[in-house]
């Protein structure tokens, strides 16, 4: 049920307006008072002499609407930043809330800050390594065995994560990695676990909206043949989520402050633990729809509505 009173809702996403116009139909019939937008689009004007400072948005004051919706920071930060400095200054609530508490975003750009705010909510992650990877390679079979994974801390959906199987692999990795460590980059390690396939849930407002069963990269690793064959790659719906997926994927959105997230939990094959391995703040939900038959942007578009 949409209130009478839902204010007026900018979506904004990095890179191009194209990518909202699923939102477009739905908010049509939703009657919502509601502005799709790029960061591009952001614009101030000064002549040195004026000290009412005005953020727009394709000619709108940002400061006219309700509710902002950062769909996607991407490459966008500085964009973002000064979006959400003014809208803190002018009082317009932003989606997600972790946007509101710091004006440089850390636990949707930092894989780090994201695991440091799951690790003090004691939602379960695969033991984990942060430092320098001369501290992962001395540490790191020790602590999570071999072979483990090391990821990037900007990696996301999956990118920039390796598993090297052998100790020589391993060495020439650690090399790889070190010109871009001496960049900037940064890396973490964590155990491998071996689950054979791996859950996504989408939250929205606090709900688990919707939950896939997807295969895990590395799967035929440790799974066993049957007739000399891999066992079928599985993706389908799950329909009605586990309870126990959904209260962890809602406690680790709660954990980084996301009213809007995708968490992808693994199962391990024997022990059936449970792990996050990642909360995404701007995800995908293609295979959402197209599985689920779910309007995840009309889904979203209440609840937006509801909190505007």
């Amino acid at each position: 049920m949409i209130k009478k009173s839902a204010g007026k809702i900018l979506i904004i996403t990095s890179g191009k307006v194209e990518k909202l116009e699923l939102f477009l139909e739905p908010a049509k019939k939703m009657g919502l008072d509601f502005t799709t937008a790029s960061f591009s689009d952001l614009e101030y004007v000064s002549q040195g002499k004026d000290t009412d400072f005005k953020l727009q948005v394709d000619g709108k004051d940002v400061a006219s609407f309700n509710l902002i919706y950062v769909r996607l920071v991407g490459k966008s930060l500085e964009e973002a930043s000064l979006l959400v400095s003014y809208a803190k200054e002018k009082g317009v609530k932003v989606i997600d809330p972790i946007y509101e508490k710091s004006h440089i975003l850390p636990p949707s750009i930092s894989k780090v800050m994201e695991l440091k705010y799951l690790i003090q909510a004691s939602v379960p992650i695969p033991p984990t390594i942060f430092g320098s990877l001369a501290k992962i390679k001395e540490k790191g079979k020790a602590l999570l065995g071999t072979p483990f994974v090391i990821k990037s801390t900007q990696g996301r959906r999956g990118r920039e994560v390796w598993s090297p199987k052998t100790h020589d692999e391993f060495i020439r990795l650690i090399e790889d990695l070190s010109a871009q460590e001496e960049d900037g980059k940064r890396f973490f390690a964590q155990k491998f676990v071996a689950a054979s396939q791996r859950i996504r849930v989408l939250v929205v407002g606090g709900k688990a909206l919707a939950a896939l069963t997807m295969p895990t990269k590395w799967r035929r690793r440790f799974i066993t043949k049957v007739d000399g064959e891999y066992p079928e790659r599985k993706q389908e719906k799950l329909s009605p989520i586990p309870k126990e997926d959904a209260e962890l994927a809602l406690a680790a959105a709660r954990a980084v402050s996301l009213d809007i997230a995708g968490v992808d939990i693994l199962h391990e094959d024997k022990s059936d633990k449970r792990y996050v391995i990642e909360v995404n703040a701007a995800p995908r939900w293609e295979a959402v729809r197209r599985d689920t038959e779910i309007d995840v942007e009309k889904e979203i578009l209440e609840f937006l509505a509801k909190v505007s």
